[in-house]
């Protein structure tokens, strides 16, 4: 069978406005070629230049979500950049370990990345997942009680709200939203994830994706406002209320709520989300988050958290 060979921009980030448009076509690309047209895809990555970690990660979501939809291993294939002809584009994706997360494309190969501790990961269980994530995180730097129970936390509450939020009807968490029937039923409850220690920043770095519903939409469907389908951004806002979990006065689903604790106890921290057509970036220092309504985006949620070490915690 012929296969579709589909080429992305040389730079794929959706931090900076002046690359996202084209990243997300990119993704969009890759969906209509597997699910619309039924396609056979080649990704030929070899001229990318630089590749973001929440792109990398969005891009793993992406490939693997259509591996296993298709349940065909092959479904995607890529080609990755050499080091004597690319050696940027080599260091960001071979090098990192996505190329090989890009290639697992079967749940037994998924589960060797985890046992492999290859930076690149999924699940769709929290209980099991959180000590190889853990393990990742810590196994480049001393911390201390304080850190310990500040990045277990955070990390657990972003899996757990996957579980509790992301496919859930928001009616009855005891079902999968109509919407996302279909996927759940070829991937499960899944979610993406990077996680790793950045020597040269001093910080852990945690990013977690699905392809749920998003937040904006899910708050909507429990609040039933009009503005928030026209400006996603509010939605977020009010989601991130103390109190306003999409398990409304449940007390559950505080997951940002568990990632803005470093900053009561001293330490510095940032906390980038992008979900359903909004983007919410709060970082030390801030005394109100930065809330943006988004052109174009990907469906479900994206979070991103740097804990950073303090001095006193530096070896």
């Amino acid at each position: 069978m012929i296969r579709t060979k589909i080429t992305p921009p040389q730079n794929l980030c959706i931090y900076n406005a002046a690359f996202h448009i084209e990243t997300y076509d990119f993704f969009e690309k890759i969906n209509i070629a597997v699910f619309t047209r039924h396609e056979l895809v080649t990704i030929d990555l070899t001229s990318v230049k630089i590749i973001t970690a929440a792109a990398s990660v969005l891009l793993f979501a992406t490939v693997s979500t259509c591996q296993l939809s298709m349940n065909n291993a092959n479904q995607i294939r890529c080609i990755f950049p050499r080091s004597d002809k690319n050696e940027t584009g080599h260091r960001y994706i071979v090098k990192t370990g996505l190329a090989r997360a890009l290639h697992s494309g079967s749940v037994d190969k998924l589960e060797l990345l985890t046992k492999d501790q290859i930076y690149f990961q999924t699940s769709t269980d929290p209980s099991l997942h959180l000590l190889s994530t853990f393990n990742l995180l810590t196994k480049e730097m001393a911390f201390t009680p304080v850190l310990l129970q500040l990045l277990v936390t955070g990390v657990s509450e972003a899996m757990l709200n996957v579980i509790h939020h992301a496919y859930k009807d928001p009616f009855n968490a005891a079902f999968i939203h109509s919407t996302k029937k279909l996927i759940v039923a070829g991937i499960g409850e899944r979610w993406w994830q990077c996680a790793w220690f950045d020597s040269r920043k001093k910080a852990w770095i945690f990013i977690i994706c699905d392809i749920g519903l998003g937040i904006p939409q899910t708050y909507n469907y429990l609040r039933q406002d009009h503005l928030y389908s026209v400006n996603p951004s509010l939605a977020l806002k009010h989601a991130f209320i103390r109190g306003n979990s999409r398990f409304i006065g449940s007390g559950r689903g505080n997951g940002s709520e568990d990632m803005m604790q470093p900053i009561k106890s001293g330490y510095n921290e940032s906390l980038l989300v992008y979900s359903g057509g909004a983007k919410y970036h709060f970082k030390t220092g801030m005394d109100q988050p930065e809330i943006e309504n988004l052109s174009r985006f990907f469906n479900g949620t994206l979070v991103e958290w740097t804990l950073y070490v303090s001095n006193e915690e530096e070896i």
